[in-house]
């Protein structure tokens, strides 16, 4: 890949009256800028950004091309044109507009989808629209530039709130994600972990497979019993039957349920199963743990 450009080389390419800069308050990751351009003919080189932009007043026809034909639209006031990074564009538009761009940091895009769908983004992109008549991307867009123009306290804070909530509105709306498979080493995402803890949890009463827990991590079955092992620092099948075994004594606490019907609720085949499995584990039978909590 050649040289990416940064935003403080787009004017080079796209000279316009630059009105706002959001560089005082905001984070880095997520600039804003406010321009007032005149009719042009540009040519611009891939930039390191995503490129979202919001147009605040004028209206024109707006041609643009990034890879094959040339695309055209009328744009004014509350479209919204969106160009991913890492391409080269041409744009061309016969009257004067005055636009807001969003300059999004990969970095941020990645975190951000990653905080979001909680697994780790291999790559995003946008989707190539000139034309889109989106009231949220607008109405962040002007709050925004009234949080840098006014200067308040939390200022700050509240760019940054923006920021993220555009950014994960893009990401939901217009953005193609691909997901890196997930790694079979290492301990599981706490959010991972409770879904793999409640499913069980639901489920405890019928035979749950590895399979079926594999599939709530997107892995495969080898993958999620090595990353199993190593956060709960047993296999599923063992992981399970104690879960089982829990369930079973606190039954055998509260209730005076027949000792099949325990079996049944716990996911046991029958009660010599039951009995089986919970003298290997307690070394004493149902019966007996019964009648030592009833002592």
């Amino acid at each position: 890949m050649g040289h990416l450009i940064s935003v403080e080389e787009l004017p080079r390419y796209a000279p316009g009256e630059l009105m706002l800069d959001s560089s005082a308050i905001g984070k880095a990751d997520f600039r804003l800028r406010v321009f007032r351009y005149a009719p042009s003919d540009i040519w611009v080189p891939p930039s390191e950004n995503f490129l979202v932009v919001v147009y605040r007043g004028g209206t024109t026809s707006m041609n643009r091309r990034v890879t094959g034909a040339w695309k055209q639209d009328h744009v004014g006031r509350g479209v919204t044109t969106l160009l991913t990074r890492a391409e080269a564009s041409n744009w061309r538009w016969n009257s004067d507009v005055e636009v807001t761009h969003f300059y999004i940091a990969p970095s941020l895009m990645a975190k951000t989808a990653s905080d979001a769908f909680d697994r780790d983004a291999e790559t995003i992109e946008l989707h190539d629209l000139l034309r889109i008549d989106d009231p949220v991307l607008t109405w962040i867009s002007d709050r925004m530039v009234q949080e840098i123009s006014d200067g308040g306290p939390g200022g700050r804070l509240c760019y940054d709130a923006l920021a993220l909530q555009a950014s994960v509105h893009i990401l939901r709306s217009y953005a193609s994600v691909q997901f890196k498979l997930p790694c079979s080493q290492g301990r599981f995402r706490p959010a991972h972990a409770r879904l793999i803890e409640d499913y069980i949890e639901q489920n405890i009463g019928r035979n749950i497979t590895l399979e079926e827990l594999a599939s709530i991590c997107n892995s495969t079955p080898v993958q999620f019993a090595r990353k199993f092992h190593a956060h709960y620092g047993m296999r599923p099948h063992t992981y399970v039957l104690n879960r089982k075994v829990e369930r079973a004594c606190e039954h055998l606490r509260k209730d005076r349920l027949a000792l099949k019907e325990i079996a049944l609720l716990c996911g046991f085949s029958d009660q010599s199963h039951l009995n089986r499995i919970f003298r290997r584990k307690l070394n004493v039978t149902p019966a007996e743990f019964r009648k030592a909590c009833m002592g």
